[in-house]
């Protein structure tokens, strides 16, 4: 099992998960980042939000960001069909 550590960024500001999550290998990192992501999401669009400037960087215990979602791939957007 490796740590990695989930830090929620944007352009500006950034939030640093100190504790980290234990995860079998690479796999595992990107459904739980896809997962963190959207989860983070949800908790927005409840509130009438929608920001795709923020992005997780998943960091191993050696300081190596080894994979980074931004919030824009984490769902797909269907537009509205136009009448």
């Amino acid at each position: 099992m490796m740590r990695y550590f989930l830090h929620l960024r944007d352009h500006i500001d950034e939030v640093l998960d100190e504790e980290g999550i234990e995860l079998p290998g690479l796999g595992a990192l990107k459904k739980a980042v896809i997962e963190a992501a959207r989860d983070i999401m949800a908790g927005d669009v409840r509130n009438g939000v929608l920001d795709f400037r923020y992005r997780i960087d998943a960091q191993n215990e050696q300081g190596d960001i080894v994979f980074s979602l931004p919030f824009q791939h984490a769902a797909s957007i269907i537009p509205a069909i136009e009448h």
